[in-house]
């Protein structure tokens, strides 16, 4: 499988102060990292950059652990490539007999980062700088 690969604007590390975690939720935000490392989703870094990390509440009540890539985004050259319209999906679905469907739980995990770039994903977190082997979520 081919790693996702981004382009830069520039070449100045990101560094973002990380956001405060209230100590209600540092065990959570512990064990959703010590979950992701388990999993080799992502790794200790040594990255010079560095953005926020935040806890977004999910529809179940639990917490999904989200890196806030704002500053990261701005010098992102982004793949213009445009997504199909959904209209052009339905009409070639228009004559089908049989259809599957798939659910792929955290299926942005399964597509690897170009070692290059996984600095550029690092967030910290009160329990030290990691970066994401594969790609975040969002």
């Amino acid at each position: 499988m081919q790693s996702i690969r981004f382009s830069w604007t520039n070449n100045n590390p990101i560094c973002t102060k990380q956001y405060p975690i209230p100590h209600t939720l540092r065990d959570v935000v512990k064990s959703e990292v010590d979950e992701m490392c388990h999993m080799g989703v992502i790794e200790i870094s040594e990255s010079p950059y560095s953005s926020p990390l935040l806890l977004v509440k999910k529809k179940d009540g639990t917490n999904r652990p989200v890196a806030d890539f704002c500053q990261i985004n701005k010098v992102t050259v982004f793949d213009a490539e445009p997504m199909p319209r959904t209209e052009d999906i339905y009409a070639k679905l228009a004559k089908a007999h049989n259809f599957s469907t798939l659910d792929f739980i955290k299926g942005y995990w399964q597509i690897p980062m170009a070692n290059e770039d996984c600095e550029k994903t690092a967030f910290s977190t009160p329990f030290g700088l990691f970066h994401f082997v594969c790609m975040p979520f969002g």
